[in-house]
C-alpha cells in the first residue's frame, strides 16, 4: 500500500502549477511628450471647422456639432511649420454651452512620426485654464497608444481659436513587443519605434511582460513543496 507521503507527492505532481510570476509593463515604459498648436478656424474664406448640426436658436448651443480638419503647427502662428492635422469632430455636450465633447485623430505629417496618428477623446470645458483628455489609441509608431493630452487656450475670437497642445504618449515595450511584427502600410514592421530599436541594437532586452515556462516552474511554491518532500523522503527512508 502506498504511503501517505507518496500519495501526497502524486497529488502535487498532477495538479497544475499556478502562475505566480508576473511583470508590470509600466516599469519598462517611457513617456513621449509632443508639443504643438492647434488652429480651429470657424469662419472666413477657408474654415477648418464646419458646423454639421445646428442647435435650436433659443439654446446656448447645446447639441451643435462641428467636423474639423484643424492645422497643427510648431508655433502659435498659423504660418509657422506645419506638423499635422487634427481630424474629427466636437459637439457642444453641456447645457451651459461651454462644455464640448472632442474626438479627433492627430495625424502627423512630417519628421519621425510622419503618417502616424494618435486618437484623443474626452471632455473639453473651454473656460478651464487646462483641460485633460485621454489618448485612446493610435497607428503607425503610435500603434496601441495610451496616454493623455493637455489643452490650453492661447487666444479666442469669433473667427478662430488657437490651442496649446501637450501630448503625452506612453511608450510601453509590452505594447511594442505585441505590435512590432504587424506590418505597416509600407510593408515593414513597427519595430522601428524607439523602444523596439533599443532592444534590437543590443542595448538591452525588452521587458515584454512575458515569462518563460522555465521561470514559471521555479517560481511556483508547489515546486518548492515537492522538492522539500523529496529531500525528506530520501533522508528518512
Amino acid at each position: 500500500m502506498a504511503s501517505p507521503l507518496l500519495l501526497l507527492l502524486s497529488l502535487l505532481l498532477i495538479t497544475p502549477f499556478k502562475i505566480y510570476g508576473e511583470t508590470d509593463p509600466d516599469t519598462s515604459s517611457s513617456m513621449t511628450h509632443l508639443h504643438f498648436y492647434m488652429h480651429d478656424i470657424v469662419s472666413g474664406s477657408n474654415p477648418t471647422a464646419i458646423q454639421v448640426a445646428k442647435a435650436p436658436s433659443n439654446s446656448s448651443g447645446f447639441g451643435s456639432i462641428r467636423v474639423i480638419d484643424d492645422p497643427l503647427t510648431k508655433g502659435p502662428n498659423l504660418i509657422t511649420n506645419a506638423v499635422g492635422q487634427a481630424q474629427g469632430f466636437y459637439a457642444t455636450a453641456g447645457l451651459s454651452g461651454t462644455e464640448l465633447f472632442l474626438s479627433a485623430n492627430i495625424l502627423f505629417t512630417g519628421g519621425n512620426y510622419n503618417g502616424s496618428t494618435v486618437s484623443i477623446f474626452g471632455r473639453d470645458s473651454i473656460f478651464d485654464s487646462v483641460r485633460e483628455l485621454s489618448v485612446i489609441g493610435g497607428s503607425g509608431k503610435f500603434r496601441m497608444a495610451r496616454g493623455y493630452v493637455l489643452l490650453k487656450t492661447v487666444s479666442a475670437s469669433a473667427r478662430s481659436v488657437i490651442l496649446d497642445v501637450d501630448l503625452f504618449v506612453l511608450d510601453s515595450s509590452l505594447s511594442t513587443s505585441i505590435a512590432e511584427n504587424v506590418p505597416s502600410n509600407n510593408g515593414t514592421s513597427s519595430n522601428d519605434r524607439d523602444a523596439a530599436s533599443s532592444s534590437s541594437n543590443g542595448s538591452g532586452p525588452s521587458k515584454s511582460g512575458v515569462i518563460s515556462s522555465g521561470d514559471l516552474l521555479f517560481m511556483s511554491p508547489k515546486f518548492l513543496v515537492i522538492l522539500v518532500l523529496l529531500v525528506f523522503k530520501l533522508v528518512c527512508c
